[in-house]
C-alpha cells in the first residue's frame, strides 16, 4: 500500500464529491442534519477521484487541510471503508489508485470524517455497479463514523450522502426523511481554524436529562419541524433553541454568546453550534444578511490560517459523481 500528500499526475476513471454538513443544526441534538454548498460554486466538501485498478491499494492525499490529518495515513477513513466495503459485498474487489481531495477541516464541526466515508462509500458502490441498496450504504456510513465519534448516528452521514435538511428516524427502517426548507435561507458557516474532536465535545454532555428538560427538548424540534411545514418563517426561528448540548458546550466555545449578541444586534436570525463545533453556523434571511454575517466572522477569525468563512445555501444533491 503507497500513501502520499503529494498531487499524482494524470487522469482519472471516476471523480466524486459528497458535501459538507452541520448535525444537530441547534434544535434537533443527533437528530437533525443538513448538507451545505457554498453559493460561490466551489466544492466545500470532500472529492475523491479514482484514478486506476491496480494490483495494491493506492491513496494520494492532496488539499488545503491535508495537514490536519494523522501522521499516520494507514488509518486512513477511505482505505477503512474499502475494507468494510469490500466485507459487507462479500468477495473480493479489484484494488484501486485513489486520491482524496480534503477540502474540509478535521475535527471542525462540519461532518470532516462523516464527509470521507460518505463520499468514499458511495464512490465504491457506484463503481462496482451498486451492489448495496442506499439503506446498506447508509447503514455502513453510519457504523463507519460511529468508530470517530464514539456512537453510531446518522445526521452527518445522512444529509451528505442524500443531501438537504434530514431528521432521523429512531426505530424506523427509513432512518431519515427529508424536511423542508425556506429556499431564500442561507447559512454561514464559520470555522475559526481551531480543532475540537467530536469525542471531547461529547464528553462534556449530560448524561441524564429530567423529564422538563426531555419534554421541553421534544417540544421544541416538534415546534421547528411543524413550522417547516406550515412555512411560518418567524415561529421555525424561535424554536432554534439548544437545549441540550450547548449549555454544556458553551465553555469550549466560550466566543459563541458574544458573538451571537453582536450579529443578533444586525439582524442575523440565529448563530449555533455547527455540530460538535468549533465551527459556527449563522442562519440568515437573504443573500444581504449573508454576506454582512461573514464579513463579520471573518474579520473576527481572520487571524488563524486554517480559518474559512462560507456562505451557503441548502445543498439538496448530496454525494454525486461529478
Amino acid at each position: 500500500m503507497q500513501i502520499t500528500s503529494e498531487l499524482a499526475p494524470g487522469a482519472y476513471l471516476k471523480r466524486y464529491y459528497a458535501p459538507a454538513s452541520t448535525g444537530n443544526f441547534s434544535v434537533g441534538f443527533d437528530l437533525l442534519g443538513a448538507a451545505f454548498e457554498p453559493v460561490s460554486g466551489e466544492l466545500f466538501g470532500d472529492v475523491l477521484d479514482i484514478v486506476a485498478e491496480q494490483a495494491d491499494m493506492q491513496l494520494t492525499i492532496v488539499g488545503r487541510y491535508v495537514h490536519q490529518l494523522p501522521a499516520d495515513h494507514n488509518d486512513n477513513l477511505v482505505l477503512s471503508c474499502f475494507d468494510a466495503f469490500e466485507r459487507k459485498v462479500g468477495h473480493n474487489l479489484p484494488k484501486l489508485a485513489l486520491r482524496l481531495h480534503k477540502n474540509l477541516p478535521v475535527g471542525s464541526g462540519l461532518g470532516s470524517s462523516a464527509c470521507s466515508i460518505v463520499v468514499a462509500c458511495y464512490a465504491f458502490n457506484d463503481y462496482f455497479g451498486k451492489p448495496l441498496s442506499e439503506a446498506e450504504l447508509l447503514q455502513l456510513m453510519a457504523e463507519a463514523e460511529g468508530g470517530v465519534s464514539g456512537g453510531v448516528h446518522y445526521d452527518n452521514v445522512a444529509p451528505s450522502y442524500f443531501g438537504g435538511l434530514q431528521l432521523m428516524l429512531p426505530q424506523s427502517a427509513q432512518i431519515c426523511r427529508s424536511l423542508p426548507w425556506f429556499a431564500q435561507w442561507r447559512v454561514v458557516l464559520s470555522y475559526p481554524g481551531t480543532v475540537l474532536s467530536t469525542k471531547a465535545a461529547r464528553a462534556v454532555l449530560p448524561q441524564q436529562l429530567s423529564l422538563g428538560q426531555s419534554i421541553a427538548f421534544a417540544g421544541m424540534l416538534s415546534r421547528f419541524v411543524s413550522a417547516l411545514y406550515a412555512k411560518d418563517e418567524a415561529d421555525a426561528v424561535a424554536a432554534l433553541q439548544d437545549l441540550v448540548a450547548e449549555p454544556a458546550r458553551t465553555p469550549l466555545l466560550p466566543e459563541l454568546p458574544g458573538l451571537r449578541a453582536a450579529l443578533a444586534g444586525k439582524g442575523i436570525l440565529h448563530l449555533g453550534i455547527s455540530g460538535a463545533g468549533p465551527t459556527l453556523f449563522a442562519l440568515c434571511s437573504n443573500d444581504e444578511q449573508a454576506q454582512l454575517a461573514a464579513d463579520y466572522l471573518s474579520r473576527h477569525y481572520e487571524k488563524n490560517q486554517d480559518a474559512t468563512t462560507q456562505i451557503c445555501r441548502l445543498s439538496q444533491g448530496g454525494a454525486r459523481a461529478l
